[in-house]
């Protein structure tokens, strides 16, 4: 199932889909900024979609939309999005010494911010490629740990052409530093992931909070050089380098059979001698 092949023919679709659309609508439409980040952000999931189709047909395209809407999670699951992941850019907050951050004086708009950052703001557009289909397929051949960077940094390659596009969150942070948090926060969600059994609405969660997050407390909107931001990412360095030590670099990765009806195990079928 992950063939360097389909791994090349997921990254080809997700980087052209999103890199024209988002170029080409920049340079030659006067389309607002948030309507061209949002229309370019489908690529991977997009590409996801097309490389579980090749791949499964109907049944792999079922089989990752399911992955999606499993709801039942343990309570520690939820509390990993919705309560660690705001402490940690608090922490971040505290530390730059700021005031005046969204989450401290209109805290009610978490929820606004969220469903909008759930269907637009790049978790549906992104999420059922990077976690749907290629961290699976990385961490099939790669230790978790070198999984997660691997895509930490095709994430953060992904993002390039935004760098160039006035008006973009990414315009006034460092790429350096945008990179290695992208980074760090690949290895948590990775660890979140995993630790669901792969339930694709963990990193649905995880992806959807840290976009809240960077809003509501406003790190990407500072003047001059972005300390909070740099803050933040060795906040989040330290919390994926806690959980490596804790994981012992496994990051919660247990081996699971993918069970299609359409596709037997490995498993089954060497037992019963087709392989």
């Amino acid at each position: 199932m992950y063939k360097n092949k389909f791994i090349l023919f997921f990254l080809l679709i997700a980087f052209g889909y999103s890199w024209v659309v988002w170029m080409s609508l920049y340079w030659w439409t006067d389309l607002p900024i948030m309507a061209i980040v949002i229309l370019g952000a489908f690529g991977p999931s997009i590409s996801g979609f097309l490389t579980m189709y090749r791949l499964r047909g109907g049944a792999g395209v079922k089989h990752l939309l399911r992955k999606s809407i499993q709801f039942k999670m343990s309570w520690k699951t939820y509390a990993i999005p919705f309560v660690l992941i705001p402490f940690l850019f608090l922490v971040a907050y505290w530390w730059t010494d700021r005031s005046g951050a969204l989450i401290v004086r209109e805290p009610w708009w978490v929820v606004p911010y969220f469903l909008y950052m759930l269907f637009l703001g790049g978790t549906l557009q992104e999420e059922y490629g990077w976690r749907g289909y290629l961290l699976d397929a990385l961490q099939s051949r790669l230790a978790p740990l070198w999984a997660s960077l691997t895509l930490g940094i095709v994430w953060t390659l992904w993002h390039v052409p935004l760098f160039f596009m006035i008006g973009t969150g990414q315009r006034n942070l460092p790429f350096w530093a945008y990179g290695l948090a992208v980074m760090a926060y690949t290895i948590l969600i990775t660890w979140v992931y995993n630790g669901s059994s792969r339930n694709l609405w963990s990193a649905f969660l995880m992806h959807t909070m840290f976009n809240v997050m960077l809003v509501m407390v406003g790190f990407e909107a500072e003047d001059g050089y972005p300390i909070g931001f740099i803050h933040l990412t060795i906040i989040l360095w330290t919390a994926a380098i806690i959980v490596i030590w804790k994981t012992y670099g496994k990051l919660n990765y247990e081996p699971l059979e993918e069970m299609l009806p359409s596709y037997p195990s490995v498993t089954r079928r060497l037992r019963e001698g087709k392989e």
